[in-house]
C-alpha cells in the first residue's frame, strides 16, 4: 500500500471528478440498502397479516389500509351483468385478462371483486356461462387497497372497457352503482370454481427484492473507481 500510495499525487480536476464520481456510487449504494430494510419490512407485514385467520369483512372499514393483506369472507351476490377487464399475466406469466365485477351485499357497500385470470380464449364471458353464478354467493379473497397510479401506466379507456389500474370512482360509474367501498377483494383459487371460471389466487403477496444485489455493485463499483483513480494519478518519483 506505501508502494502504492508513495507516488501518488493527484491533480485538480481529475480528484474533483472522481470524488464526485465515487460519492454518487456511495449515495446509490446506500438508497438501495434503505430501500432492502423497507421492502423487507413491507413483505413482513404481508406475510404477518396473510398469516392471520381469515375473518368475515365487516360492513364498514373505518381504516380498510389496516386489513390490507388480510384473508376475508363476504357473502352477496355477483352482478355478471357487466365485467371490467384488466390486462393481467397469471401467476405463471401468462398473459390474459382479470375479470372484474361487482359484490351487492345486504350490509354496506358494494365491493369490487376481482374474480381472477382467464387467457384471451375466454374472455368473452359467452364463453364461460357455468362461471356466472346466480344468487347470495360466499366469497373467499384477499382485501387490497387501490394502489396509486404510477406514471408509467397508461390511461384507462372506460369506452372500450380497458383498465390498467384501479380506479373506483370510475368504475362504480362504469358498472352502474353509486359508489364502491373504498378497497377491491382478489379472490382466491376456488377449487369448486367450474371448468373456465376466473382463476383465482392471482394476488402477489412479496415485492422483489433484488436490493441487496444492487447494493454491493454500487460500492464494488465505487471502490474500482477509487483505485483506478488512485492508479492513473500515480506520477514518477522526483530526482
Amino acid at each position: 500500500m506505501y508502494a502504492l500510495l508513495r507516488d501518488f499525487r493527484p491533480r485538480f480536476w481529475p480528484s474533483v471528478i472522481a470524488g464526485c464520481g465515487v460519492l454518487l456510487l456511495l449515495s446509490l449504494g446506500t438508497w438501495q440498502v434503505v430501500r432492502l430494510f423497507e421492502k423487507r419490512a413491507i413483505n413482513g407485514l404481508r406475510a404477518d397479516r396473510l398469516a392471520m385467520a381469515e375473518t368475515l369483512l365487516p360492513p364498514v372499514l373505518a381504516d380498510p389500509s389496516a386489513w390490507e393483506f388480510r384473508r376475508v369472507s363476504v357473502r352477496g351476490s355477483l352482478d355478471h351483468g357487466r365485467e371490467l377487464y384488466l390486462p393481467c399475466r397469471s401467476q405463471r406469466g401468462n398473459e390474459g385478462t382479470c375479470i372484474l365485477v361487482v359484490l351487492h351485499r345486504d350490509e354496506g357497500l358494494p365491493v369490487l371483486v376481482n374474480r381472477g385470470w382467464v387467457p384471451p380464449s375466454r374472455k368473452d364471458p359467452a364463453r364461460r356461462p357455468a362461471a356466472q353464478v346466480a344468487g347470495q354467493a360466499e366469497l373467499r379473497g384477499v382485501l387490497r387497497v387501490a394502489p396509486q397510479r404510477t406514471r408509467f401506466m397508461p390511461d384507462n379507456d372506460p369506452g372500450k372497457n380497458v383498465w390498467f389500474f384501479y380506479d373506483l370512482p370510475a368504475m362504480a360509474r362504469a358498472l352502474g352503482v353509486a359508489s364502491l367501498a373504498p378497497f377491491y377483494l382478489e379472490a382466491a383459487v376456488d377449487p369448486r370454481a367450474p371448468e373456465g371460471a376466473p382463476l383465482g389466487g392471482q394476488t402477489r403477496f412479496q415485492l422483489p427484492d433484488n436490493h441487496l444485489g444492487y447494493a454491493l455493485t454500487w460500492f464494488a463499483l465505487a471502490i474500482a473507481l477509487t483505485v483506478i483513480f488512485v492508479l492513473s494519478q500515480r506520477q514518477e518519483p522526483r530526482s
